[in-house]
């Protein structure tokens, strides 16, 4: 056996394996991230609860499906954690603020662990339920951990739910009948008030604090750093404009705080 048949061609078949679970990878992300969408847009209409569930059966069974073959190739290929973190953020997106929809507060991290899992095994019919029915119980049985998704994501994907949330409140700020709904206005931006007061001590403890690819790390002016600010902005940006609609709430209505 030659050079070549000892060392060369088995590397170049190692190289095509991973170039193929890579691409894999990025096709499965693709699909969670655009079914995390669709799922978001069906939240957000008005529509009945047979409907919704309709829909986010269809959506989460198609992703259940990516998730499993996403963690099958993530476990021996950690490299592929960039590839992977938007789609995962856009998940996390999707359950917090299906959550936050219907119970009107924060869905814990292990929580969504539980939920997401129970997806990946196949049981979205107990997650739909369980997103549009908060008080049912959750079967308590093991469910086979999915690998790439931790705190450092979920603190990001709840970023971008404040703007879901902020979506909401814009479009529901007033009933049909045109009377403004001053309280439940109230209440979302005192949550996202609370919320973005937590990012904020955050940022004094850590004035440097970064998430990139998963990780946690502490460094001024570093790619994670200037993710999080930026998503940071976009939360004092949301508020902003919930505070604006408070203010068109008074002014149209002559109510008082």
């Amino acid at each position: 056996m030659n050079i070549e048949e000892q060392i060369f061609i088995p590397a170049r078949d190692h190289l095509r394996v991973k170039q193929d679970e890579r691409e894999t990878v990025i096709r499965s992300c693709r699909e969670i991230t655009s079914y995390s969408k669709k799922a978001i847009f069906t939240l957000h209409r008005s529509v009945s609860d047979d409907v919704v569930t309709k829909e986010l059966t269809q959506y989460l069974t198609v992703i259940s499906e990516h998730l499993r073959k996403v963690n099958s190739i993530y476990v021996n290929n950690y490299y592929l954690r960039g590839s992977i973190s938007g789609a995962v953020e856009e998940l996390i997106e999707f359950f917090t603020f299906g959550y936050y929809k219907r119970t009107g507060g924060l869905i814990k991290y292990e929580l969504f662990v539980q939920l997401i899992n129970l997806v990946a095994d196949g049981n979205v019919d107990v997650v739909v339920r369980y997103l549009l029915h908060p008080e049912t119980e959750l079967p308590k049985k093991e469910t086979s951990p999915i690998e790439f998704i931790d705190k450092s994501d979920y603190i990001m994907g709840l970023f971008d739910c404040t703007g879901e949330i902020m979506r909401m409140v814009i479009s529901q700020s007033s009933d049909t009948s045109g009377e403004f709904q001053m309280t439940k206005t109230l209440q979302n931006y005192n949550f996202l008030k609370d919320l973005h007061e937590q990012y904020i001590i955050l940022t004094t403890y850590y004035p440097g604090i970064s998430i990139h690819h998963g990780a946690f790390d502490d460094s001024l002016n570093s790619k994670g750093n200037y993710s999080f600010k930026k998503k940071l902005q976009v939360l004092e940006s949301s508020l902003s404009k919930i505070q604006n609609t408070l203010l068109d709430i008074l002014i149209s209505d002559k109510e008082i705080l």
